[in-house]
C-alpha cells in the first residue's frame, strides 16, 4: 500500500543526453525557477490584477476624453461611435500588450533574473522585451493616428515690390514621417519600461514581505514545536515509565541497566541542545529514533526482541543527508501510544528509505490495541499530533513532502516522503 512517485529530476537524468537538443536547452532556459515555493507566490495577486486594470483604462479613458468632448451630441447609437472605432481598437491593442507586459515580466523575466540573483541578465532581458514591445505599440500608434503634415507641394504666386512680373515660388514641406514614427516608438519604449520597472517593485517587494512573514511564521512555529514536543514527548509518564524499566533492570543486576540510562540521556541531550537548529543530519535523527525504540523495548518481555522491527536502506552510519530535527518521532511515538505492543511477530515495523537523488521515505505501521479500535481517541493537547505535523511540513517543505495516512480498526500505517 505504498505511494510511490517519481520525481522530476529522476526523469530528466534519464533522459538521453544525445536526445537534448537546442529545443530542451530552450526550454531549460525559458522555465523559470521556483523564487518562491508557496503557492500564493507563483500566482499574481488579485490586487495587482484590480491595480493594473484600473490604470490601464483611467489611461485608456484620459485618451478617449478629448475626441469625445469634440462630438457634437452624446454617443447613442453604434453610427455615433463609428468615428471612434479605430481609436478604440488601437487602445484594446495597447492595453493587451501592457497585460502581457507586464505578466511576463512577473512570471517569467523576475523568477529567471533576480530570482537567480542575476541583474545583468535582467536588464538585457528587460531590454529584449521592451523593444518588441516599443515597435509594435508605436507602429500601432502612427499607423492609427492621424497625420499632421501632407506631401503636398505648395506654390505661392506674388509679385515682388518694384516689379510687374509675378513670381512663383515652389514650396516643399519638409517630411516629417520618419522622425515622427521614431518618436512614438521612443514614447511606446518608456511606457514599456515603465511597466517592467513597476511589475517588478511589485513582485520583488510582494515577496518580501510574503518571505518575512513566513520566517517568523517558521521561527515561531518551530519555538512552539519544540517546546510541545518536550510537554508531550518528555513527559513525567513517560520518564516514570523509563526509570521504573531502569530500576527494575538495576535490581536484577541486569546488564542492560546501563545501557538504558545512556539512551535516556542521548534522548534527553538531543532533545534539549541538538535539535535548537534548523536541520540536522540524517544519522543523527536516526540514532535518535533508536535510542527511542531501545527504551520501548524495554516494555517487552525478553522472548520477543524483534517485536519492534526498524529497517534502513540507502542509508549509511554517517550520512550527512539534512532533514528538520523531530520529523519523524511524532510518527513513531503515535504508534507506541495507541498501538498493541503485544501482537506478534511484530508489534512495531518501520522503514527508513533514502533515495539516490535524495528522497527520504518513512513508514510506521503498527497493529491498533482492542481497547484504542473500539473507542474515539481524544484529539493530542497542544496540536502535537498530524495536524501540527503538516503544519510543520508545510513550513519546511512546502510542495516537497506527502504524507499519508491509512487507518482501519485492526492497524494503522502513516508514509511520509520528503523530497530534497
Amino acid at each position: 500500500m505504498e505511494v510511490s512517485s517519481v520525481s522530476l529530476s529522476a526523469l530528466d537524468a534519464a533522459e538521453p543526453i544525445a536526445r537534448r537538443g537546442w529545443r530542451t536547452r530552450l526550454r531549460s532556459f525559458l522555465r523559470p525557477t521556483n523564487w518562491s515555493a508557496a503557492p500564493e507566490a507563483r500566482q499574481v495577486p488579485r490586487w495587482v490584477h484590480i491595480l493594473l486594470w484600473v490604470w490601464l483604462l483611467a489611461i485608456d479613458a484620459l485618451k478617449l476624453a478629448s475626441p469625445v468632448s469634440k462630438l457634437p451630441h452624446f454617443l447613442g447609437t453604434a453610427s455615433d461611435w463609428q468615428p471612434l472605432l479605430p481609436l478604440l481598437g488601437r487602445l484594446v491593442l495597447e492595453d493587451a500588450a501592457a497585460a502581457a507586459l507586464f505578466y511576463l515580466t512577473w512570471r517569467w523575466l523576475i523568477p529567471r533574473t533576480l530570482g537567480r540573483a542575476q541583474v545583468g541578465q535582467y536588464v538585457l532581458l528587460s531590454a529584449f522585451l521592451v523593444i518588441p514591445y516599443a515597435l509594435i505599440v508605436g507602429g500601432i500608434t502612427y499607423q492609427t493616428s492621424p497625420k499632421k503634415a501632407t506631401n503636398r507641394t505648395i506654390r505661392v504666386t506674388e509679385t515682388a515690390p518694384g516689379q510687374k512680373k509675378p513670381v512663383t515660388t515652389v514650396i516643399k514641406p519638409t517630411d516629417s514621417s520618419i522622425p515622427e514614427a521614431w518618436m512614438r516608438v521612443l514614447a511606446a519604449g518608456f511606457v514599456g519600461a515603465f511597466i517592467v520597472g513597476s511589475s517588478s517593485a511589485l513582485r520583488v517587494t510582494g515577496d518580501y514581505i510574503r518571505g518575512q512573514r513566513n520566517r517568523r511564521e517558521m521561527e515561531r512555529q518551530q519555538l512552539l514545536t519544540e517546546l510541545a514536543m518536550l510537554k508531550t514527548q518528555i513527559n513525567p509518564h513517560f520518564l516514570f515509565n523509563t526509570l521504573n524499566n531502569i530500576y527494575s533492570l538495576t535490581s536484577r543486576k541486569s546488564d542492560k541497566a546501563p545501557e538504558a540510562v545512556l539512551r535516556l540521556a542521548e534522548i534527553m541531550r538531543y532533545l534539549l541542545y541538538e535539535s535548537s537548529t534548523d536541520t540536522v543530519p540524517l544519522s543523527r535523527e536516526v540514532a535518535h529514533l533508536n535510542a527511542f525504540l531501545d527504551l520501548q523495548r524495554l516494555r517487552l518481555p525478553a522472548s520477543a526482541p524483534d517485536a519492534i522491527r526498524l529497517d534502513i536502506t540507502g542509508t549509511p552510519p554517517d550520512c550527512t543527508q539534512p532533514i528538520a530535527p523531530l520529523m519523524l518521532l511524532p510518527l513513531v511515538e503515535n504508534a507506541f501510544k495507541h498501538g498493541d505492543l503485544a501482537a506478534r511477530p511484530v508489534a512495531v515495523h518501520i522503514k527508513l528509505d533514502l533515495a539516490t537523488d535524495g528522497m527520504i521515505r518513512f513508514s510506521v505501521h503498527n497493529f491498533v490495541a482492542s481497547s484504542d479500535a473500539t473507542r474515539d481517541l481524544p484529539k493530542q493537547p497542544g496540536g502535537v499530533g498530524l495536524v501540527n505535523l503538516r503544519r510543520r511540513l508545510e513550513l519546511l517543505y512546502p510542495n516537497r513532502y506527502s504524507l499519508e495516512v491509512e487507518a482501519s480498526a485492526e492497524q494503522h500505517k502513516v508514509t511520509l516522503t520528503l523530497l530534497s
